[in-house]
């Protein structure tokens, strides 16, 4: 099985780094191949509302030049998708945001009423890591993410928040167990 993780956070050796690590561990030690696009070290625009992409059918289409366009291409050929990142302002960071935007290209056809996606199919799930607690902080990141699978008819394994923590070091063995059950759960619905 190939995954795509899509990392959007700023910190490679920080908490959302760290358990998504723990994920990608368990995935090639099950024999997965797994290809992790760092959002922070890539150069991704935000989506100009073009349209351009409505024209083609079979390719995203996207005519913004930049790294996004690769990720698109590996999450089509990918049997799996796993998005991580930290919480800033009750939501995702925003590289990982305007890469989300960027995706309505791998929707073809929205308005009509058999609408395809090029990643359909594809289980995915979000993980977001925060200080906080889950309540009051990051329970919206969870409703948003269950819309945007829906929109590209992704069946949605959830959104895995991660709260209490300020340093990996502060992370403990059942989050690492928790990363491990993620994985089986992502193996077990591709």
């Amino acid at each position: 099985m190939r995954v795509v993780t899509i990392y959007g956070g700023p910190r490679p050796m920080g908490n959302t780094a760290t358990v998504l690590g723990w994920v990608e561990e368990a995935l090639r030690s099950r024999g997965h191949a797994v290809e992790r696009s760092d959002l922070a070290s890539l150069r991704i625009g935000g989506c100009s509302s073009c349209y351009a992409c409505f024209a083609s059918k079979t390719e995203p289409g996207c005519r913004v030049e930049d790294d996004a366009n690769g990720i698109f291409d590996r999450m089509i050929a990918a049997d799996a998708v796993v998005f991580a990142s930290p919480l800033y302002m009750w939501g995702i960071a925003g590289p990982l945001k305007q890469f989300l935007d960027r995706t309505c290209c791998l929707v073809k056809d929205f308005q009509g009423p058999d609408y395809a996606s090029l990643i359909a199919g594809k289980p995915a799930a979000l993980i977001v890591t925060c200080l906080g607690p889950e309540a009051n902080n990051a329970d919206l990141v969870g409703p948003q993410f269950e819309r945007w699978t829906r929109y590209a008819k992704l069946p949605s394994l959830g959104t895995w928040v991660v709260s209490g923590c300020s340093e990996p070091s502060e992370l403990g063995d059942e989050t690492e167990r928790e990363a491990v059950e993620l994985a089986a759960k992502l193996v077990a619905t591709a």
